[in-house]
């Protein structure tokens, strides 16, 4: 098989998880006192979380994986490079406390809007007491006041009152940015019932939903995402956190430092791209 040189590092990515604990939520630490360190707390603890998910899934009775949903493990992988695009983008470094405060309240007018959209569908009353205690008029009238949205555009400005997620990208640079778009569609993909999603989705073959990429190789592109992205936000949590970052050692720090690597995901991309431009029909059967 293609794989044989390369294993799904589940004892990584227990590693990284067991580090990222110590100064998340999850493990009840002191919480944060500012805005931009609040939100990067809750999406810190989002990320371990999902990485807790996927140890536990992959992590079955005696290698049993024949009813292991890989695609649980793939939706969580994808969601991990979206919640790093959320953290980079909250805890930003560099910009004004009113741009932090801003960012804040359009995720907050975005809320607003998601959540009527969701009650009106729901029957769910829009006048109830809950309702009146968000006080979203005040939060358009920050927004307003703000010079971001008084050096903006009337396009802009539109948007920004819109309550539409409005989110500019973070160069994160983690991966190549190819790379990632590739692995994020491959991820997306095989969570649904589409061809992809059908043809990877076990370790039981189909004749008739095959497919190049398979439930082995799906499972080290969804632990080393993991891995390498959860590496990146908790070095970056812990410059942003001084006191937090006391808990990890010096030993720990360099661990995370050395996750935050992509070498084994390109290196393990490279063999397969070799194996499958391989002309030779026997490196191919099993």
């Amino acid at each position: 098989m293609a794989d044989n040189k390369y294993k799904i590092r589940l004892g990584t990515l227990q590693e990284l998880y067991d580090i990222g604990k110590k100064i998340s939520l999850i493990d009840g630490n002191e919480r944060a006192t500012t805005i931009r360190a609040a939100q990067a707390e809750k999406v810190v603890e989002k990320v371990l979380l999902h990485c807790g998910s996927i140890l536990k899934l992959l992590s079955l009775d005696k290698g049993n994986y024949a009813d292991l949903d890989i695609a649980l493990v793939a939706s969580a992988a994808r969601n991990i490079i979206d919640s790093a695009n959320i953290y980079f983008y909250v805890s930003e470094r560099g910009i004004s406390e009113e741009e932090v405060k801003f960012r804040y309240n359009l995720q907050f007018l975005n809320y607003d809007k998601n959540i009527k959209n969701i009650f009106g569908k729901l029957n769910f009353s829009l006048t109830s007491f809950r309702r009146r205690l968000i006080d979203v008029e005040n939060i358009r009238n920050e927004i307003k006041s703000s010079n971001l949205y008084l050096n903006a555009n009337n396009d802009e400005r539109s948007l920004m009152l819109s309550g539409k997620q409005f989110i500019k990208k973070p160069e994160m640079k983690i991966l190549d940015s190819s790379i990632e778009s590739g692995i994020y569609n491959l991820l997306s993909n095989s969570i649904h019932s589409f061809y992809i999603g059908l043809s990877n989705n076990s370790l039981n073959k189909s004749d008739i939903f095959s497919s190049y990429i398979d439930f082995v190789m799906l499972a080290i592109i969804a632990v080393e995402t993991s891995v390498i992205y959860t590496a990146n936000i908790i070095y970056d949590y812990i410059l942003l956190r001084k006191r937090l970052g006391k808990k990890i050692s010096e030993n720990e720090r360099a661990i995370i430092k050395y996750l935050m690597k992509a070498d084994y995901m390109y290196e393990y991309l490279e063999h397969q791209k070799v194996f499958f431009d391989s002309d030779n029909l026997f490196n191919i059967l099993p």
